[in-house]
């Protein structure tokens, strides 16, 4: 569990769990008998025995042990929502797994809308923006998308109560690349701010401390 330091919200109320489950299939890989590693990526992640590939899976696990805990811990818990962000195609069997795994229904909400992370967290904030005590956010994804996650939380959630639950995702280093670039969001004027605030911190110790100077400090 990775936590964003709290800043405004001194008192939060209620969970929002954030189940990111947006995905492509990925395309059958051709399959020859002296080629065992990609006939088994192919059975893997071709979709022939699930809709849902299992690095999705992964997230739908971590999103049951999340809200397990809370349910077991919190007192606001019955304050708590599952947000299912996919597409409206793969959203009925992701409910029958959360369903299957003892979540009641009650809980369970769902974005069919959003289609980036970036968009998941701007369509969050219109929903608590206004409220005195907002909830704590639990965003449920792949370990390699906290990049992507950081970027967004420091820039547009730094004053929430920000959690990031990080599951494996055991695909071909290739694809999930590929999968990164279309999440990087767009850089903000906060990325531009930090980016010239560190130039000039680097220029004074350049001043201060030239490369050239030698140790009599001509």
């Amino acid at each position: 569990m990775y936590y964003n330091k709290l800043s405004h919200a001194d008192f939060t109320y209620g969970n929002i769990l954030l189940l990111y489950c947006i995905f492509n299939k990925e395309k059958s890989l051709p399959i020859s008998s002296d080629n065992t590693k990609n006939e088994n990526i192919h059975r893997k992640y071709d979709g022939a025995s699930s809709s849902i590939p299992d690095y999705i899976i992964e997230r739908i696990n971590i999103c049951i042990e999340t809200f397990n805990v809370i349910m077991n811990s919190k007192p606001d818990k019955l304050h708590t929502s599952i947000i299912i962000i996919s597409k409206d195609s793969y959203v009925k069997e992701i409910k029958e797994k959360l369903i299957g795994a003892g979540i009641s229904e009650q809980y369970l909400e769902y974005d069919t809308v959003s289609k980036t992370i970036e968009s998941v967290f701007n369509s969050v904030l219109m929903r608590i923006t206004k409220l005195a005590n907002p909830p704590c956010i639990y965003f449920i994804g792949s370990i390699w998308q906290k990049d992507v996650y950081n970027s967004i939380v420091t820039s547009k959630l730094k004053e929430y109560k920000v959690f990031f639950e990080g599951a494996l995702d055991d695909r071909p280093y290739e694809v999930v690349q590929k999968d990164k670039l279309v999440e990087e969001p767009k850089k903000g004027s906060i990325y531009y701010k930090n980016k010239i605030t560190n130039k000039a911190i680097d220029v004074l110790l350049n001043y201060i401390f030239p490369k050239n100077k030698d140790k009599t400090g001509k």
